[in-house]
């Protein structure tokens, strides 16, 4: 058996989550709600221990939502009719995704309460001067959009093709970044340049074509410059 490249291995495991995400309605809303959370506490400038708990949590919704598929496709694959016990291995596996959804509302709940209180005042004066929250928060919502992207058409894999380039969407998101951070134009110009060559470098490889490419640099662009303007 021929051994995988580590290129091949993320792409497979990549696929895996997107399988999960565009086939399973539960993890498509727990994929929602998790990139919510994680955008709130960029909104909210949480502290480091509480990006981490958050973090945590979000994870292991994920993971436990991804475990009950594989529980599920499973007992499915290895038996047709039905027995007992594959009802029991199901609501098991179904259990720990809510022990884990129970105790993500928890977590959320005792973060988030104590910003609850001035929430207006929070995301007008914090957030508008973190100028790494807003890029971060940008990329986050250009990566997520690309993920449901690529979930929805299911085209090529998911580091390689695709009805959109996510490579041109983090390379220009980025740029436009550089732009509304930098003042000097030979800064600008070397992230334009950058930028520009990883999308020859996608078209050279015939991994994109030229308007997977164009749709790729215009969402960063636009979510980037949105975020920078709407909060700066």
């Amino acid at each position: 058996m021929k051994k995988r490249t580590f290129a091949e291995s993320l792409n497979n495991a990549i696929e895996g989550f997107i399988y999960v995400v565009k086939n399973e309605k539960n993890m498509g809303i727990h994929f929602l709600i998790g990139f919510l959370v994680l955008l709130g506490g960029v909104v909210l400038r949480v502290t480091r221990i509480e990006w981490i708990v958050l973090s945590i949590t979000v994870t292991l919704v994920w993971a436990a939502e991804m475990f009950n598929t594989l529980i599920e496709e499973t007992m499915d694959f290895m038996r047709d009719a039905f027995h007992p016990a594959v009802r029991v291995i199901k609501d098991v596996s179904a259990g720990i995704v809510l022990v884990c959804v129970i105790n993500s509302l928890v977590v959320g709940f005792l973060i988030f309460s104590k910003y609850g209180a001035r929430p207006w005042e929070i995301f007008t004066t914090q957030f508008r001067y973190g100028s790494w929250d807003i890029l971060f928060a940008a990329l986050l919502v250009v990566v997520f959009i690309v993920i449901l992207v690529k979930a929805y058409f299911h085209r090529g894999t998911p580091l390689r093709g695709g009805v959109i380039s996510g490579h041109a969407a983090v390379a220009f998101s980025l740029w436009t970044a550089v732009l509304y951070l930098q003042e000097s134009i030979f800064i600008t110009a070397a992230a334009l340049l950058l930028a520009l060559l990883v999308v020859q470098a996608r078209l050279r490889a015939k991994i994109h074509t030229f308007w997977e490419v164009a749709g790729g640099a215009l969402l960063g662009i636009l979510v980037t410059a949105l975020f920078f303007r709407l909060f700066r």
